[in-house]
């Protein structure tokens, strides 16, 4: 087969990839969600206390409150940015677009009650890791329409969701590992992307494991330097 041919079949199964993976993912997104998530894992504890809140029932009602705002907020914002994105590129809003937000959003439901219910039923640690294992679950979703790393990353962070929970760490360091995944793994994802880039298995496994060496890296010293 000449060099040509070859070159044709390649600019054929690229054409043919873009249109099967046509969702996009914007930056501003994973920025947004990885740095609310973040933060909010992250300050977790400090937000309602027991001493603030000595009631359960009032308790869950704060975090479910919160949660509704935080999130209804993120995504306000989000949605305004994408679609200034959009019409900026002349986009519109595709069909399996407004269905892998459908499951999004059915995923944050889910991430938001069980947080409401673990608060009557406590599990701090399990909540960290369902929290994680979700969003590993989305990024999943739209990777499998969109670009093919953020499949590698989502099951990565689920992967880091169930991994917490089997090695049994301290709640200080399950804290301290699920920010990382969301606060600094998801910005660095957005800047990680190469609009669908058909790449090797191979460069995506270096890809993945470059992610987790930045994203683990503080957590890991934050653990071995604590006294």
């Amino acid at each position: 087969m000449t060099q040509h041919a070859t070159q044709q079949l390649d600019a054929i199964h690229a054409m043919l990839s873009a249109g099967q993976r046509n969702l996009r993912v914007e930056k501003h997104s994973l920025i947004l969600w990885g740095l609310t998530t973040g933060l909010l894992l992250f300050f977790r504890d400090d937000l309602f206390t027991d001493a603030q809140f000595p009631a359960r029932a009032t308790q869950a009602v704060a975090w479910l409150i919160l949660l509704i705002i935080v999130i209804s907020g993120v995504s306000l914002l989000d949605w305004h940015l994408t679609r200034q994105v959009k019409q900026s590129r002349n986009e519109s809003w595709s069909f399996i677009h407004r269905q892998v937000l459908k499951v999004t959003w059915l995923l944050m439901s889910i991430g938001t009650l069980y947080t409401f219910a673990s608060a009557f039923l406590g599990g701090a640690n399990l909540t960290v890791s369902v929290w994680l294992v979700l969003c590993g679950i989305a990024l999943y979703i739209h990777g499998l329409f969109s670009e093919e790393l953020l499949e590698w990353i989502g099951v990565s962070i689920i992967s880091i969701g169930v991994g917490i929970l089997l090695l049994r760490l301290e709640y200080t360091h399950i804290k301290w590992i699920a920010s990382a995944a969301t606060g600094i793994g998801l910005p660095l994802l957005a800047f990680m992307l190469d609009r669908g880039s058909i790449r090797s298995a191979w460069f995506r496994v270096t890809q993945t494991l470059a992610w987790f060496a930045c994203v683990l890296t503080l957590p890991i010293l934050a653990m071995l330097w604590k006294p």
